[in-house]
């Protein structure tokens, strides 16, 4: 027979972020499932259902099996949330899932300390080309908009300020990413209490202990720092409501290290703005260099900008001493189009179904 954890892995794989087959994986979902929680999360949807909807899907009794579901989102293995008197219950993906749970609280406990070399090995070795070999990629830089030049136009979804207008419930964990840097050698020293979630999600995280609820502008005040800090705002690849915002570094970020080390081009979305300097201000100082996540300045008698590198991110303008470096909107020929959420999500489900009739 078939190991039940191959089995469940199967089931993962077959989310838009899959799961792809090593001994890391499985060892990973020994970690986080006993067998039985194993069994029953092969049963589970995959979409957000009532107890009462799994419990007559799965012949189980709703009292027995609400009380293993709250067990498992406790775990961080299966979302839970309560609408107007109903548990809704549901598996979680890999990301935004069970690959982030575990590290979220910040605790450095037995099971992070397992966790981290695993998802390290099956990083290197799998998941780069799960997140970065794709037509359509997973997450978008979000450019500071405090760095863009005046005369250049700012949509709703390239502006943080207002792409938050739309969410109610805000909520930061402490980041997956660089955790597992640390937990296994290596990593920075940027900050760790970074990683912004919202509304259901926001609420998951905080009702089960792996997060803190925060304000609105206590939520700008995060990205503020973080951008102080060098780190680089980015958010899922469409245009309306999100559910999350990285603040990442190149040295942890998987999508970052996914874009750079293992050179899949398509880990990342960057940015429909570049940066640009302006060379009569510009004293060669260096700091946007040592700033700039893709390494995409360079300093001789001024900074150069490498455009095929540059994410345009605006990190490399908050601390130029004499603002000689801004962000400039593309031309349009070469402004890449964000998808609705709609679209976002077809696209991902038509290119899993197409990868796994291969």
């Amino acid at each position: 027979m078939e190991d039940i954890y191959e089995r469940l892995r199967r089931k993962l794989d077959e989310w838009p972020i899959g799961f792809p087959k090593s001994e890391e994986a499985l060892e990973i979902l020994r970690v986080l499932y006993t067998p039985e929680e194993a069994e029953l999360a092969l049963k589970l949807p995959l979409v957000t259902q009532t107890l009462e909807e799994i419990a007559a899907q799965v012949k189980e009794d709703p009292d027995r099996l609400g009380k293993m579901l709250d067990r498992m989102a406790d775990k961080g293995t299966v979302f839970a949330l309560e609408r107007e008197g109903r548990k809704l219950y549901r598996l979680l993906p890999s990301i935004v899932g069970f690959s982030e749970t575990p590290f979220w609280p910040g605790r450095k406990d037995n099971r992070a300390l397992k966790l981290a070399p695993l998802w390290k090995s099956y990083f290197e070795k799998k998941f780069a080309y799960e997140i970065g070999e794709r037509k359509q990629s997973i997450l978008r830089v979000i450019p500071v908009d405090i760095s863009i030049s005046h005369g250049s136009q700012v949509t709703p979804y390239e502006d943080i300020k207002e792409l938050l207008k739309a969410n109610k419930f805000f909520a930061v964990a402490n980041c997956p990413c660089r955790q597992i840097a640390r937990y296994t050698g290596g990593g920075c020293n940027h900050s760790l209490e970074v990683c912004l979630h919202f509304d259901s999600m926001g609420q998951y995280i905080v009702e089960h202990g792996m997060g803190r609820e925060i304000t609105r502008e206590e939520t700008l005040e995060i990205l503020r720092k973080a951008n102080q800090e060098g780190l680089v705002h980015m958010t899922e690849n469409h245009q309306g409501k999100v559910a999350t915002i990285c603040n990442c570094c190149s040295d942890c970020c998987l999508f970052f290290r996914a874009l750079k080390s293992a050179r899949l081009p398509r880990a990342l979305a960057k940015s429909n703005y570049v940066s640009t300097v302006n060379t009569d201000l510009c004293t060669a100082c260096g700091i946007c260099a040592e700033r700039c996540p893709m390494e995409a300045i360079t300093v001789k008698e001024f900074a150069e900008i490498d455009e095929q590198r540059c994410v345009g991110c605006g990190v490399c303008y908050p601390t130029c001493p004499n603002e000689a470096i801004k962000l400039v909107r593309k031309p349009e020929e070469h402004i890449s189009e964000i998808p609705d959420s709609k679209t976002f999500i077809m696209n991902m489900l038509k290119e899993k179904t197409e990868k796994m009739g291969k």
